[in-house]
């Protein structure tokens, strides 16, 4: 990735504002947090139904790993359960067998690997091993995608965490040394990781916001926009109706999870203006952590990622370098 010229650099510097993390003592968390058993589903670590190196360049490769599931049995009525987990595995080469830190990297909505590469390979070049976990895919049915919205949050965080059972089985990958990282609902996926591994000793979410609810009733997003007003077709729900339903049955939320969530190990950025996760939301998730250290940057959703790649990359691996230490 070319650096920043000058001009950029400045564009950057006076779009954005940092806020070092508080200090203030917090409060531990309540009963009614879940903690990591919630999310663990017992069993040896199976391996991989697929393998495949699918490219590679100078300093780099990405290998395709597809590994099968354990599913927790009140979890297997969930639409594909089953599925194999989908990981993207970006190893530096050559690819000796050197032990060097883990960064769980988690995309944005629709499994899409937009700006995937760019993050796990900028984490190679610094001398990282990075692997993007795919979300499952989700078969919206109208008559019950509410209902299993917790079941599906929670179905995610036990497929992250058996990724990481068999990353860190890898000769590259340092088990003692792993971070989260993600964009959007990405970022979400990393912070609430944080809290249900405690194996992950670091975070960084990317314009990232909670309530969970909140957030998919008031996004911009076409498809949840869809979503709410079928709800409103098919059923005759208010939007109000679609939030205070899911409000009352997810609990794998970043704001519900943050006393679970380490302050002093998270890097936040912020987006100003944004409607996909609106910014209100972001700020609130902040105050939910307690005021972790965040950077707040110019622009909207999509364009304020990509204006600000090269700094959220290099801030990220600052960060992550310091929790982690240096591969």
């Amino acid at each position: 990735m070319r650096r920043a010229g000058p001009f950029c650099l400045l564009l950057v510097l006076v779009a954005c504002a940092h806020h070092p993390a508080a200090t203030t003592p917090r409060a531990p968390p309540g009963p009614d947090v879940p903690g990591p058993s919630y999310y663990t589903v017992p069993g040896p670590v199976p391996a991989p139904q697929r393998a495949e190196r699918v490219w590679r360049e100078a300093g780099c490769e990405m290998w395709e790993i597809d590994l099968p599931p354990r599913v927790a049995p009140d979890t297997a009525m969930v639409p594909r359960s089953e599925d194999p987990i989908d990981i993207r595995l970006f190893l530096p080469r050559p690819t000796n067998v050197v032990q060097r830190p883990l960064v769980v990297v988690f995309p944005i909505l629709g499994n899409r690997m937009l700006l995937m590469r760019e993050l796990a390979t900028g984490f190679v070049r610094q001398g990282y091993v990075a692997a993007v976990v795919m979300r499952k895919e989700v078969d919206f049915d109208v008559d019950r995608s509410l209902q299993l919205a917790e079941q599906e949050l929670r179905i995610l965080m036990m497929r992250a965490r058996q990724a990481i059972d068999w990353l860190a089985l890898q000769p590259q990958v340092d088990p003692e040394r792993i971070g989260a990282c993600g964009v959007s609902a990405g970022g979400v996926m990393a912070l609430t990781l944080m809290a249900a591994d405690p194996r992950v000793d670091a975070a960084v979410a990317v314009f990232a916001g909670g309530p969970t609810a909140d957030v998919l009733v008031d996004t911009s997003e076409d498809r949840f926009v869809e979503r709410t007003e079928l709800m409103r077709v098919e059923r005759g729900w208010s939007k109000e109706r679609v939030r205070s339903t899911l409000r009352s049955v997810i609990r794998t939320d970043p704001v519900l999870l943050a006393p679970r969530i380490r302050r002093e190990d998270v890097l936040l950025f912020i987006a100003r203006d944004d409607d996909s996760v609106p910014t209100r939301y972001q700020r609130r998730l902040w105050e939910a952590l307690d005021r972790p250290e965040m950077i707040e940057l110019g622009g909207g959703h999509y364009a304020g990622i990509a204006l600000h790649l090269p700094y959220i990359l290099q801030r990220s691996q600052a960060f992550l370098g310091k929790r982690l230490g240096r591969p």
